[in-house]
């Protein structure tokens, strides 16, 4: 049953795939003008959206109960974050900084929790510009064909970007878009600047196209076990009809092996898994025909994954990446225990590590993030506040899994959004790529889209009406 859309929706919808094509464009979007560049695009597509349903008298569906939590966690750091950045606050809870200012000064500042009350702002509207894109995705992708379409597309550019990296990495030029590379040289980056970020971007989108593809094999499956004699030719008709698929696959595991990136690489393939056994083993006889059948996809995989498995191969014998940020870790927790509560501010991490660093942290020599997305939040928005935003997203995952039973049609998507946030979250605990915007935009689209089928009204779809329809 489809989900009729309005041309709001159609309208907004396809903007909203220009944009997540566009995001990665320009370095990843982790420029001041291209960070406020998609933050304005993701307002003004959930400006039309709204602004299209008041013009067509359209009524928005209730907001389900299951998103009721998750929306209210997600305000908290929202809310937090304007109270750290304004000056009405109780000067006993405003940062030291502003005191020893004002004293070199010799002038009275206005305090604040912020540090840096420019750089809270300007991470706030990223965050915001996230949100944006899970509603509007959320809201555009309903209909499960349209949410089949959404992560279509979203595979094609990422094997889009995957070409492009290629072409880059063999040519030996070393360059990103128009410039030099200046770090990073003899890994595939795209137009990512760290191979690492780029390493979670390529996993989303191998995930969506293994996903979608495990889906079309599950599809062709007849519902009693076919004899072992049958199931090869199965599976020369899927090569055959699903080769564009098949060579997408190839270009973003090829991509993503010949990054290096030990962690993004190791996340990937746990959530693969993640994503391969909720996908494959949901029945015996069924698991087996769909291994079967989906063994040109494995063979696929697994011949990429040997062939361009040098760069990391070369790296194996380093330090492991959490090895290497241990001292790091332990000074974010003692700047953390200084000001649990409060926070220094979101976005200001730089300005508060450089405080606190000693000579057990021996490079950069500048360090902007913590390689631990969890460990920044918590110094950055007070641990209450990075609690609440890092528990909006997996309620949402775990809802989504917990659904996975009541649907049949659509469950594939739930499946990529659990399995996607098993990367994301799994990669954050030694890197900061959920930091970098396109990454996050594409997050966002992807789980707005699985939030869109784990939540969907009865009335939509009544033959999927049980538990969280």
């Amino acid at each position: 049953m489809r989900i009729r859309t309005s041309a709001a929706d159609d309208i907004v919808f396809w903007g909203l795939i220009l944009l997540t094509a566009w995001a990665p464009f320009p370095l990843g979007s982790n420029r001041p003008w291209a960070m406020a560049f998609l933050a304005l695009l993701s307002g003004l597509l959930l400006l039309c959206l709204a602004t299209g349903h008041l013009i067509a008298q359209k009524e928005s569906p209730p907001l389900h109960r299951g998103l009721r939590l998750p929306l209210v966690l997600a305000a908290i750091p929202v809310v937090w974050a304007l109270v750290q950045w304004s000056t009405w606050t109780p000067e006993s809870w405003h940062h030291p900084i502003w005191q020893q200012a004002a004293a070199v000064l010799g002038s009275p500042l206005q305090g604040r929790i912020s540090v840096n009350p420019d750089a809270t702002m300007s991470t706030l509207m990223n965050l915001l510009g996230y949100l944006a894109v899970f509603w509007t995705a959320m809201t555009t992708t309903r209909d499960p064909a349209r949410a089949r379409l959404a992560l279509q597309i979203f595979a094609l550019i990422g094997a889009g970007y995957a070409l492009y990296g290629l072409a880059i990495f063999f040519s030996g030029t070393e360059t990103i878009l128009f410039f030099d590379k200046w770090d990073y040289f003899g890994s595939v980056t795209s137009t990512f600047v760290n191979r690492n970020s780029y390493a979670t971007y390529a996993g989303l989108g191998l995930l969506c196209a293994v996903g979608l593809l495990i889906e079309d094999i599950r599809q062709r499956l007849p519902r009693q076990s076919l004899p072992m004699r049958r199931l090869p030719a199965l599976a020369l008709d899927i090569v055959s009809r699903k080769f564009v698929f098949l060579v997408v696959i190839l270009l973003l595991a090829c991509a993503l092996m010949l990054t290096g990136s030990r962690a993004g690489i190791g996340s990937t393939l746990i959530a693969l898994v993640v994503l391969l056994g909720i996908s494959l083993l949901r029945g015996r006889r069924r698991g087996r025909d769909g291994l079967i059948a989906a063994a040109p996809l494995v063979l696929v995989l697994l011949a990429t994954f040997w062939l361009a498995s040098g760069p990391m191969l070369d790296r194996i014998d380093e330090n492991s990446p959490a090895a290497d940020r241990l001292p790091a870790y332990r000074l974010t927790l003692h700047a953390i225990q200084n000001t649990p509560l409060l926070g220094t501010g979101y976005g200001t991490f730089q300005e508060v590590f450089a405080a606190h660093r000693d000579l057990t942290v021996a490079s950069p020599s500048s360090w902007k993030k913590a390689h631990n997305t969890y460990l920044e939040n918590m110094l950055e928005l007070g641990v209450p506040a990075a609690m609440a935003l890092n528990l909006a997203i997996a309620l949402i995952a775990w809802r989504a899994f917990r659904a996975m039973p009541d649907r049949r049609r659509s469950r594939i998507y739930l499946t990529i959004g659990v399995s996607a946030t098993v990367l994301v979250g799994l990669h954050s605990l030694v890197d900061f790529s959920l930091q970098i915007p396109a990454i996050s935009a594409a997050y966002a689209f992807i789980m707005g889209v699985t939030a869109a089928q784990t939540f969907r009204q009865a009335s939509y779809s009544p033959e999927e009406s049980n538990g969280y329809s």
